[in-house]
Formats: structure tokens, C-alpha cells, sequence
């Protein structure tokens, strides 16, 4: 409700001005004009998630995903003991494909799907592993910086993909920095074991 009313702010606020300033007459053609070039950015932005999207249903219809999930095995190992759920790894894998590309909106079904698979084990480790869920995905390491690199493009950047390096170094760096806090945090706040029973909601 608050944007609602800031938006009904500046929109008054600029046809007031306007009209003190003698310049109403253009306040409709420059509406026009910034919804066409919103929708503009919109469809480019779409074209750009429709194509990562299609390579990840690919991935999915050849179970490429099972091979990612072997591969991260010794890692997912290391990261996230004591997960027992062979779907678990699976559903990760994807998550952290789609961040990989840059696809948060794709990760995000594939990270409440491993949630919810973790959650149902209802054990320490289980929680520790919903936890470094969420920092690989809040620090999200990105290969492919999908989003930036297509506004880049509408915008008409000489070279879009100068980010892509700075991109890597930075979301690696707080990805580690991440992961070893909460590596030490597992270590010396909690011991493996079983959660007590939840109380009935």
C-alpha cells in the first residue's frame, strides 16, 4: 500500500508542477513515452530469461541436472552433511545452475523444493544444510549475470560483457566469505543430533 500512495505522490506532484511551471501540456506525451520504453525494456528483459530458461528445461528433459548432482556430490558432501533425501542433491543442483546463470527467478521453485525436502528430514543437519542454502543463494555466485548483461544491451552498451569478470570475482568473494562463516558457525554453535519433536501448530 505504501508504493501505491508514493507513486499517487509523484504523479501529482509532477502534474502540479506542471502546471505551475506552464509545461502540462507535456506531462501526457512524456507518460507515453517512458510506458513505451518501459514495455520496450520489459520484452528485451523477457527475451533474455526465455532463452535461459529453455537451456534449463533442456537440462532437465536430458536429467543432465542428475549428472550436475554427482559432480556436486563431494562438495554438496561437505557443505551440507547428513542429508539422506536422493532428490535433495537434485533439486540443489538446479538451484544453483539457474544462479549460476544468473536466473533467479528459475532458481527459485528448485530452492523451495530442496527446502521442503530438508525440512522433512527435521534434523540438525538438515537445518545447517537449509541454512547454507540460503547463503549460496544470497551471495550467488554467478557465472552469467543474465539480468545486468541484457540491460546492458538495451541500453546500448559498446561492450556488455565487460562486467562479466568483476561480476565472477565479487559474487565468488562474498560466496566464500559466506560459506566460511557458516562453516564456523556450524562448527562451534551446534553438534550433529536429532531436533526435538515440533509441538503441534
Amino acid at each position: 500500500m505504501l508504493l501505491q500512495w508514493l507513486f499517487l505522490l509523484m504523479i501529482l506532484s509532477s502534474l502540479i508542477y506542471g502546471l505551475l511551471t506552464g509545461r502540462a501540456a507535456l506531462l501526457f506525451p512524456a507518460a507515453l513515452e517512458g510506458v513505451s520504453s518501459a514495455v520496450a525494456l520489459t520484452l528485451r528483459l523477457l527475451s533474455g530469461y526465455l532463452f535461459f530458461m529453455g537451456m534449463m528445461e533442456l537440462v532437465k528433459a536430458l536429467r543432465l541436472h542428475e549428472k550436475m548432482a554427482k559432480l556436486l556430490r563431494p562438495l554438496l558432501r561437505f557443505l551440507m552433511p547428513g542429508l539422506h533425501d536422493p532428490e535433495i542433491p537434485k533439486a540443489i543442483s538446479l538451484n544453483l545452475t539457474a544462479n549460476l546463470l544468473g536466473l533467479g527467478n528459475a532458481a527459485t521453485p528448485t530452492g523451495i523444493e530442496a527446502v521442503r525436502l530438508m525440512d522433512a528430514e527435521d534434523t540438525i543437519a538438515s537445518r545447517h544444510a537449509i541454512f547454507m542454502l540460503l547463503i549460496l543463494n544470497s551471495t550467488s555466485l554467478q557465472l552469467l549475470p543474465t539480468t545486468v548483461l541484457t540491460l546492458r544491451t538495451a541500453a546500448g552498451s559498446a561492450s556488455p560483457a565487460a562486467i562479466l569478470w568483476p561480476t565472477l570475482v565479487c559474487t565468488g568473494f562474498s560466496t566464500l566469505v559466506g560459506v566460511i562463516l557458516a562453516l564456523l558457525c556450524r562448527k562451534f554453535i551446534h553438534s550433529p543430533g536429532r531436533l526435538p519433536q515440533r509441538s503441534p501448530a
